[in-house]
């Protein structure tokens, strides 16, 4: 009886043990869900990174860059962001050349001037009409 209950409490005390080890590390995830058919809600995209590497990656020093790329390409190149705003031709081919303008910039190491010219892109879809 009493190796039984040593057993229990061993084996209690191991499990306790490795599932607090896994908790030490907050993982943050970003991700794309939809509803499905069912009524159920699944993850169809996920990312998911330590709390430590995301900090790590918002004090990158070409972190303003990366973000800036997507963020122009989510609003003006992707289909959903042109079904938002009312584009003219001139406009998106301005906001395409400051973009690799921009992103060349950036891949050179000036990471100040590519921010300012992807933040000029990025300011003619703000003052773009939407739909």
């Amino acid at each position: 009886m009493i190796k039984k209950f040593l057993l229990v409490l061993l084996f209690s005390a191991t499990y306790m043990g490795i599932s607090h080890a896994n908790t030490d590390e907050k993982k943050i995830c970003s991700g794309f869900g939809k509803w499905t058919k069912d009524g159920e809600f699944k993850i169809v995209r996920s990312k998911c990174i330590t709390e430590k590497d995301y900090l790590t990656s918002l004090k990158a020093p070409d972190y303003l860059c990366n973000y800036y790329q997507k963020s122009i390409w989510k609003e003006s190149e992707r289909a959903y962001g042109k079904k938002q705003y009312k584009y003219t031709e001139a406009s998106l081919k301005k906001i395409n050349a400051l973009k690799a303008e921009g992103k060349a910039l950036c891949d050179d190491g000036k990471l100040k001037e590519g921010e300012a010219k992807l933040v000029e892109a990025i300011k003619i879809i703000s003052h773009t009409r939407m739909n």
